[in-house]
């Protein structure tokens, strides 16, 4: 009888207890309290973090398709630049022509002035011996002489007439020969003087073509200039545009690493709550764990320790499907349940939601033995719960920082040291 009594005893003090354990403590409702309100600031955190990267994914586009505009633009810049050096070109090449027609000209000019000059001189000679012939016939004619014929009638005899003959035969042709060359040379002058005025004409002609023309070519040189710079005016302010942008994208960056800052200083404190509400000792477990993830088709991706330069803390499961559903690995409380994380989705950066583990639940299994489930798409159970081994507390997810679709399972033990301590390896338990 009192076997059976004290079975009865023993079975009633075990309902109780478990009746206990379903039952938040009063701290542990507490400090529910507390997490579920910096939760809430995180979401909110998160919320404006997404609304940042969303402004910076416009700031991208707006800038892409800005410099899509700058660069179009800029070709059209290079070419109008490649006809300004040409124009140029032409410019220095019709510059030569003029410089070298200006020598031309001034060596042509040079010579009409000399031979304008030579043949001021051959004039003077002309007139030089003109003159003398004047006076030559002047004193002929003062001293009486006004004749040759008389000349030669005053001849003394034959040979003296003869003589006299010759000497005006001479003197005539002398005249004649010297009036007859300067006369030619200055013809010679005259035709040069001609053919080098022509050339001079010449010469003017061709560089008021030349004159012209370059002209025209700085004429169409300034209006490509012109629109050069009306082009580089909207470069510039394509590039100022895109400096906002890149300004604003900065700003923005510097929020998010601030929010995620903050976010994980809020973490901080929810794990500084668990430490405290949750229960402490050395984390000796007497059981076995079950696999976290149901279904088949699952395997470990990623192990405990040393990984891409850093630890984890935890081992990685994942799946075929990808949605598997998650159970608890022990029975145990509920200490932590956040559906906080709406990034459901494949991802190469950590959205800041819970410290990185998106949607996750912590399970309490006494004598200070943790169980994290992390990257779950939702939970469904509720802090306070007390759950049973293998029921289901929510579905396989990328919540979080999570490059694909896996359960995140950590094991920790709150023993009052750092989390590289307190952090176990999982499969030591399985």
């Amino acid at each position: 009888m009192t076997t059976k009594r004290e079975r009865l005893l023993s079975l009633l003090l075990a309902f109780a207890i478990v009746a206990l354990l379903a039952i938040p403590t009063p701290a542990g409702i507490k400090a529910y309290a507390v997490d579920s309100a910096v939760s809430q600031k995180i979401a909110d955190l998160d919320e404006k973090i997404a609304a940042s990267q969303e402004k910076i994914k416009e700031n991208e586009a707006k800038k892409k398709e800005a410099q899509q505009n700058a660069d179009t633009i800029q070709e059209s810049v290079d070419l109008l630049q490649s006809q300004i050096n040409a124009y140029n070109s032409k410019i220095d090449v019709l510059n030569s022509q003029i410089s070298t027609l200006n020598k031309d000209l001034t060596s042509t000019q040079q010579k009409i002035a000399q031979t304008e000059a030579d043949m001021a001189v051959q004039k003077e000679q002309i007139a030089a011996t003109q003159s003398l012939y004047a006076d030559r016939l002047r004193a002929m004619y003062v001293t009486g002489n006004v004749s040759n014929l008389e000349i030669l009638l005053e001849a003394d005899n034959f040979r003296d007439f003869l003589n006299r003959l010759e000497m005006l035969t001479r003197i005539s042709k002398h005249d004649n020969q010297i009036i007859k060359t300067l006369q030619d040379e200055i013809a010679v002058y005259e035709q040069a003087e001609a053919t080098l005025k022509q050339s001079e004409k010449k010469l003017v002609s061709d560089k008021e073509q030349i004159e012209n023309s370059k002209a025209m070519q700085q004429e169409a040189k300034s209006q490509v200039v012109s629109a050069k710079s009306d082009l580089d005016s909207k470069v510039s302010t394509l590039q100022t545009y895109i400096s906002g942008l890149d300004e604003n994208s900065e700003e923005l960056n510097n929020y998010i690493a601030k929010a995620r800052a903050q976010q994980q200083a809020y973490m901080n404190q929810v794990n500084a709550n668990l430490a405290v509400t949750a229960s402490r000792g050395d984390g000796a477990y007497s059981g076995t764990f079950i696999w976290p993830v149901a279904g088949g088709d699952t395997y470990v991706s990623s192990g405990y320790g040393s990984r891409w330069g850093t630890f984890h803390y935890g081992i990685d499961i994942t799946s075929g499907s990808g949605n598997n559903p998650i159970v608890a690995a022990a029975a145990g409380r509920v200490t932590i349940s956040s559906n906080a994380c709406s990034h459901n989705y494949r991802k190469n950066y950590n959205c800041g939601c819970n410290g990185g583990y998106g949607n996750y639940v912590v399970i309490d299994h006494g004598n200070g033995l943790l169980t994290y489930y992390g990257h779950m798409s939702h939970t469904s159970v509720s802090v306070g719960t007390y759950v049973q081994q293998g029921q289901q507390i929510g579905n396989m997810g990328c919540t979080g920082y999570s490059t694909g679709p896996h359960l995140h399972f950590e094991v920790r033990v709150n023993d009052g040291t750092a989390r590289s301590v307190a952090a176990r390896n999982p499969m030591n338990y399985f």
